[in-house]
């Protein structure tokens, strides 16, 4: 997150824990006993951000680490010998000797600083988490969970995720959220909350800023050149394999179910293939989803956006219709049977990306004009690119040169990450990635990256038994070497790697680990350490060094 946004995000959650609900106010010096919110808190919460129990003594053992010898003129009542047990029930009075010397400690100048720096700690610390669980997302989504998670924890924020639409927005997930008073499952109803949900969801809106200075639901163009490379990203998912698994669950995260009907793994997937595309790139208002050929064209037509006419010459990004029954004599009429993507147009020869064609995500070649086509989707694209050329060309904003600078600038992330973000964009990965490797050579030394990556694409070597430190944040531990095994939790990590990890596992930044045997998965490398496998060099940067 942007350090702007993080202080925006301590503002509003200073507001609406302590501050009235009025953005810019707190209340440093609150004090709330035991079950003062509610019946299940057994011990004391503290301060502007409201800590509770152990955070509360989280708080005071900051202030008094950094400040020794005002707390210790401060402490009056023997708060740093209590500082030695555990908080868990912690359950003082405001009024007692100890709860009036925690109150002067937390609200003194010193107090107040490590109030602000322990939040905006918590802030990283949390996003951090977030996405190393759910991926990437826009700081005003980000901003929008952790809320969630500062008020009712991991399991909260995983509840109110399941039933918010994909891809996640912050009005997405502000619309999940205000479900909740209904949904009596759990007792953990952060959204029963109400005004506090809409003061924090008109907080973001309000003062978060994103990299384009525009509201987050619009600040990204829909363009046909994201859609392509999607698209190309999936070629060989299969059902042999079950690969196309994750094309049907994108699908079936879009809720309610068009018609009400969940995509199920041994249907026809070929509609749910572009449906897919739509709700992964958050295109669903200009894209038809469905699950149903017959039922796109209805969307299609409803949306003003389907082309009858069979010798319609198509643009990359548009949706073929086929109908199996053609006879090629006049405009095809009949019922359609299977629907593609089309990725170029090449003179007459078109080139679409289909799922589900042979149970698996190939191209075909057709002719304009050519018989079995039905008609054409044409979804009204931000950016009307019609180059004939493949995705490079289709993109043609910036050289590789001008994204392979960008890349060791740190702007398109790191390893999974990196790929699916220029792929997406309508990149090359490939090529990007050999421009990067040539910049570095030439420049003599490898740059850096911001936010957790290196940028270092020198395959580097490492030796059994010997120490080495992570040189990224928020590092999976797994079962085996490779992605494809299981992510390990927080509970099943070493103790020590317990100290130096986030709650779902994932390790810190800086955190040093002992190599016990190195292993090479195509032009990875991965490490086992006491708890694990981890990534030591992944996708050309280096993990661990």
């Amino acid at each position: 997150m942007k350090q702007a946004n993080i202080t925006v995000m301590r503002k509003i959650l200073y507001a609406v824990e302590s501050g009235g609900q009025v953005y810019g106010k707190q209340n440093y010096s609150a004090f709330a006993g035991v079950g003062a919110n509610t019946p299940n808190e057994k011990a004391i919460t503290i301060g502007a951000g409201q800590w509770y129990a152990n955070e509360a003594k989280r708080l005071l053992t900051l202030i008094k680490t950094k400040y020794p010898s005002d707390f210790k003129k401060l402490d009056t009542a023997g708060i740093s010998a209590d500082l030695e047990k555990s908080w868990a029930s912690y359950g003082v009075t405001k009024t007692s000797a100890k709860g009036k010397c925690i109150i002067a400690i937390i609200s003194s100048a010193n107090g107040i600083k490590c109030q602000d720096s322990l939040m905006d700690t918590q802030i990283k610390e949390y996003a951090a988490s977030i996405e190393a669980t759910y991926g990437s997302m826009s700081d005003s989504t980000m901003m929008e969970c952790i809320n969630i998670i500062h008020q009712g924890g991991v399991s909260a924020l995983k509840r109110i995720l399941a039933k918010t639409q994909k891809p996640y927005t912050t009005k997405r997930i502000y619309a999940a959220l205000n479900t909740d008073p209904a949904d009596k499952s759990n007792n953990n109803q952060v959204g029963d909350y109400v005004t506090r949900q809409k003061k924090v969801y008109e907080f973001i809106t309000k003062y978060a800023t994103e990299e384009s200075g525009a509201k987050e639901e619009n600040k990204v163009a829909k363009t046909r050149a994201k859609v392509v490379a999607l698209a190309q990203s999936w070629v060989g998912k299969k059902e042999s394999d079950g690969s196309h698994k994750s094309i049907i669950d994108i699908y079936n995260s879009f809720t309610p179910h068009p018609r009400g009907y969940k995509l199920q793994y041994t249907d026809a997937w070929c509609a749910g293939t572009v449906s897919a595309l739509a709700i992964y790139l958050g295109y669903t208002d200009i894209m038809p989803v469905e699950c149903s050929c017959y039922y796109l064209i209805e969307q299609a037509k409803k949306m003003g956006i389907w082309e009858e006419n069979d010798a319609y010459t198509p643009k990359p990004a548009d949706l073929v219709l086929y109908d199996w029954q053609d006879s090629g004599s006049g405009d095809n009429t009949g019922s359609p049977d299977h629907v593609g993507t089309v990725e170029k147009v090449s003179g007459t020869t078109i080139t679409v990306i289909e799922g589900n064609y042979s149970d698996a995500v190939k191209r075909r070649t057709i002719q304009v004009n050519g018989r079995y086509i039905r008609g054409y989707i044409c979804p009204k694209y931000d950016e009307d690119g019609t180059s004939t050329g493949a995705t490079t060309a289709i993109t043609g904003k910036k050289s590789v040169s001008e994204i392979a600078k960008e890349v060791l600038a740190g702007k398109w992330g790191n390893g999974d990450e990196r790929k699916k973000k220029l792929q997406a964009a309508g990149y090359d990965y490939n090529a990007v990635q050999a421009e990067v490797n040539k910049q570095m050579k030439s420049s003599g030394s490898p740059s850096t990256t911001s936010g957790g990556g290196t940028g270092d694409t020198s395959k580097p070597s490492y030796k059994v038994g010997s120490t080495y430190t992570l040189k990224v944040d928020a590092l999976k531990v797994r079962s085996g070497a490779g992605t494809k095994y299981a992510a390990k939790n927080y509970s099943q990590l070493t103790a020590n790697a317990k100290k130096n990890a986030y709650s779902n596992g994932c390790l810190k930044k800086g955190t040093k680990v002992t190599c016990q045997q190195v292993k090479n998965v195509g032009n990875d490398i991965w490490m086992k350490i006491p708890s694990g496998w981890i990534a030591a060099y992944y996708g050309g940067d280096k993990y661990v060094g």
